[in-house]
């Protein structure tokens, strides 16, 4: 199945064929890929392209952006199943808490991902290889040009099969609102706790809507909801994913 090189990040429009590919190295978290060039293009950094601009190839970079669309929607999909009763703002929360970049750099490790990565010498000298983002970007992208190649059913099983200890762990555990964990993330910070106040409050008495903000050390975001319980949930999952970019 060729895909002529649209699915690659920077670099020329032909897929690169200069890179030697071993057989271990297409066969990923138990998918083997069928095009050589895209899972090239799964494990290349913008590092490498920048030092070998003679190389016909592209980085990762548009796969991650595709993956990460992909890793979303697998898990929100898989926690708005197990979790029948969890609110918005909690389905949020441990929701952010599978998909940071921690996480899914723990899962791209056990895949071996960082160590088949093609990087830049400049990259490599400084430890990017042991960086966390690299990894989680690393992961990200294979999930996309699994989806490329496969489709978002196979893309889905994938996300499924490796993210499945993280998924039983949280099944497991008691199930934290994105206030508690926002509330614990500024403890281990030894920052002052989130303070929240009601923006906006419309609509009839039986059906109001609530715009709330939520505070900490300078860092805001707002949230939406039917109460304002909702809001302030809201608001702080969308601060627990902001500090965590």
């Amino acid at each position: 199945m060729a895909h002529e090189g649209r699915w690659g990040g920077r670099g020329s429009n032909a897929p690169a064929s200069s890179f030697h590919m071993e057989v271990a190295t297409t066969e990923i978290g138990g998918y083997r890929f069928e095009d050589e060039a895209l899972v090239e293009t799964a494990l290349t950094h913008s590092s490498f392209l920048h030092e070998h601009p003679e190389t016909a190839a592209r980085d990762f970079e548009r796969l991650e952006f595709l993956g990460d669309a992909v890793v979303d929607l697998v898990v929100g999909g898989e926690l708005f199943r197990r979790f029948p009763e969890a609110t918005e703002g909690e389905l949020t929360a441990l929701r952010a808490s599978l998909v940071s970049s921690a996480p899914l750099a723990a899962i791209a490790r056990e895949l071996g991902l960082p160590e088949r990565a093609r990087l830049g010498r400049g990259e490599e000298e400084t430890g990017g290889r042991g960086r966390i983002g690299l990894a989680a970007s690393l992961y990200e992208s294979l999930v996309g040009a699994v989806y490329i190649e496969a489709g978002f059913e196979r893309a889905k099983a994938l996300v499924l099969e490796t993210m499945s200890s993280s998924l039983d762990a949280i099944s497991a555990a008691t199930v934290k609102t994105a206030k508690t964990l926002l509330q614990e993330w500024a403890q281990g910070e030894k920052l002052p706790l989130p303070t929240y106040r009601v923006l906006e409050a419309t609509g009839p008495e039986h059906r109001r809507d609530f715009v709330v903000e939520v505070e900490v050390d300078g860092r805001v975001a707002r949230g939406a909801g039917a109460s304002k319980r909702d809001a302030q949930e809201a608001a702080a999952a969308n601060l627990l994913k902001m500090v965590d970019e």
